[in-house]
């Protein structure tokens, strides 16, 4: 008979024990930290806020709570500030477009260069961006941004 008591109680227990693992074990991290992971996050983050105008729930999914921005343009510098200077920026322009050209990644580090066109036809923006992760989340941000060249001299393009 099977019941809460006796050897069957006993060997249940024993291996619930088992399946559980050792006592205080930390569950598996549900994302393996490397320089690939960390550019694929980035670029989930990067088309969800910017190519795909939706920057709150681009943060919401990849970014950590105590981010650290480093564009002079955010006041404070924070993670809110952030999402509310990007918000303001895509309600700001006609027919904002972001496009990744290349990235590269290297432990923590990922950079993005990309164009930023602000109106359809009219000139792109180049723009370097660099992203440091920790335990797969954007912990920091800092970027370059060039405006559209009164003159080309350099035959060689920016892109």
């Amino acid at each position: 008979m099977l019941g809460f008591g006796g050897r069957c109680a006993r060997s249940g227990l024993l291996l619930a024990v088992l399946l559980a693992g050792p006592v205080g074990a930390a569950p598996a991290p549900a994302c393996q930290p490397s320089a690939e992971t960390h550019r694929r996050i980035v670029l989930d983050f990067y088309r969800t806020a910017l190519v795909g105008l939706r920057p709150r729930e681009a943060f919401e999914r990849h970014v950590s709570p105590d981010f650290v921005e480093h564009k002079p343009d955010v006041a404070g510098g924070s993670r809110e500030a952030t999402v509310a200077y990007l918000e303001a920026l895509i309600a700001s322009v006609p027919r904002p477009r972001w496009e990744v050209l290349r990235t590269v990644a290297e432990g923590d580090l990922v950079f993005l260069h990309a164009t930023f066109t602000p109106a359809p036809g009219a000139p792109p923006y180049a723009i370097a961006d660099l992203f440091r992760l920790k335990d797969c989340r954007i912990v920091e941000h800092w970027d370059v941004v060039a405006g559209p060249p009164a003159k080309q001299l350099n035959p060689n393009p920016r892109f």
